[in-house]
């Protein structure tokens, strides 16, 4: 299917334009009206070489047409909507607008069918690396989907891609009151996906620890191509194809519960080192109303993003460990948002004994799972030596990354990220909340 924004409007168009005179022609501006009549004619290769060379355009096309599906999405009676997932889940699954529900349905009958193909394809030529790599991805997003979990778990996003991209919202976003995405960074594939989705989960549950409404959802967002590691994560480039991506599905979940007049959610971000790179970028570029925006151990932010206000986010908070070596490599030519006159609340993230939480002691987003932690499970079951085994054993249980069950960077985090029990969420804006202050109680501002 898609890897970029283009992509998207392109199998956008081919579903919706057919439909544009339903649309009400009141809720578009003329300009988008003109678009759409032009790239209706147009094939699906031209609508992509069109939006290409008009960028601007591009852009008002993606804030447009989530409202737009989401008005046409809403006028079909239920039984055109259920032939509607029967018979297109491989093609609006993955459109923002459509209720998360229905997404959730078409994106994992799209997820079982590119399944079966990729494993018929291995079983045809198992030295084919790339559908080898492919089928593992798909099935660490149904493994992070499968069993019981609290909450429900959703596939709300999915394509095909190399490698394909998925996100899964912890909690419903149809209804939920607080929305917090969850941007990884370099190296962080969907063949990461279970352990990508165990971060969001640990960020829901901490929420929930420090008093979070109850009607709050976390999205494991692997929603573009981050860089490998290396020289790739000190380019723009894998952000600045990723920011507008991230962008658009934020703006189509306030434009799916605004067409159907549901109270509109508080929303936060959550990014990881090359991920800080990319949110910013997506928050910069677009008032998106985001309530919190938590950076981890940054790669380092665009210079053209000169303080925190220009970020369009209420609260900016930055956090890096004293014992991650890597965060500084990404910032050869980007800065810090730590730094004095930025703006951004430095908070802390090396562990307090006195509360009994974790320090982070490196660069990586999460290294403790379930499995992970299960000394007879596959991911040890292959060091034979049982010195060895102890060795790196004992290592593993005393390293953690940023959003690690336990450390103190995962508690400053969904403080955060969670409005205080006393503000009044119905208005969907909440009041200002105390900064998490690192451990000399300073902010980057002083």
């Amino acid at each position: 299917m898609w890897s970029t924004w283009p992509h998207r409007i392109a199998v956008l168009m081919s579903v919706a334009i057919a439909l544009f005179w339903i649309l009400t022609p009141t809720s578009q501006t003329a300009a988008t009206q003109i678009a759409l009549n032009k790239l209706a004619g147009m094939t699906n290769t031209q609508v992509e070489a069109f939006i290409a060379a008009h960028p601007d355009l591009g852009e008002q096309l993606i804030n447009s047409a989530p409202k737009e599906m989401a008005k046409w999405w809403t006028s079909q009676t239920t039984s055109e909507k259920e032939h509607l997932i029967r018979t297109l889940a491989d093609g609006l699954g993955d459109l923002d607008g459509i209720d998360y529900a229905s997404r959730d349905r078409m994106n994992r009958a799209f997820l079982a069918e590119t399944m079966k193909k990729t494993t018929a394809q291995v079983a045809k030529t198992p030295a084919d690396a790339q559908a080898v790599g492919m089928l593992a991805a798909l099935k660490a997003i149904e493994g992070a989907l499968n069993g019981k979990h609290s909450p429900a778990r959703h596939l709300i996003s999915f394509t095909d891609d190399q490698p394909p991209l998925a996100a899964v919202a912890i909690g419903d976003l149809d209804t939920a009151r607080v929305v917090t995405f969850n941007v990884p960074g370099m190296g962080t594939y969907t063949n990461d996906m279970q352990l990508w989705t165990q971060s969001a989960q640990n960020v829901y549950d901490q929420q929930g620890l420090v008093g979070g409404n109850h009607r709050r959802a976390v999205v494991a967002w692997i929603g573009y191509k981050t860089p490998p590691p290396g020289v790739d994560a000190t380019l723009g480039d894998y952000a600045a194809r990723g920011g507008p991506l991230l962008a658009e599905d934020i703006a189509g979940l306030t434009a799916s519960r605004s067409v159907r007049k549901t109270i509109a959610p508080v929303v936060n971000v959550i990014a990881h080192s090359y991920g800080t790179t990319t949110a910013a970028d997506a928050l910069a570029q677009n008032k998106l109303g985001v309530y919190s925006f938590v950076m981890l151990g940054s790669a380092g932010i665009e210079n053209y993003i000169a303080h925190a206000s220009d970020l369009h986010a209420a609260h900016v908070y930055s956090g890096e460990a004293t014992k991650d070596p890597e965060a500084a490599w990404g910032r050869l030519s980007r800065h810090d948002p730590r730094a004095p006159g930025f703006g951004a609340t430095v908070i802390e993230v090396d562990g307090d004994a006195r509360l009994a939480l974790l320090p982070v002691t490196g660069h990586a987003p999460i290294l403790h799972s379930e499995w992970n932690d299960d000394p007879l499970s596959s991911a040890w079951s292959k060091i034979k030596d049982v010195k060895v085994f102890e060795k790196q054993y004992l290592a593993h249980e005393s390293t953690f990354g940023y959003l690690d069950n336990g450390t103190e960077s995962l508690f400053n985090t969904a403080i955060a990220t969670t409005p205080s029990a006393n503000e009044d969420l119905t208005s969907g804006r909440p009041t200002t909340r105390e900064p998490v202050p690192d451990r000399a109680g300073r902010t980057s501002s002083d």
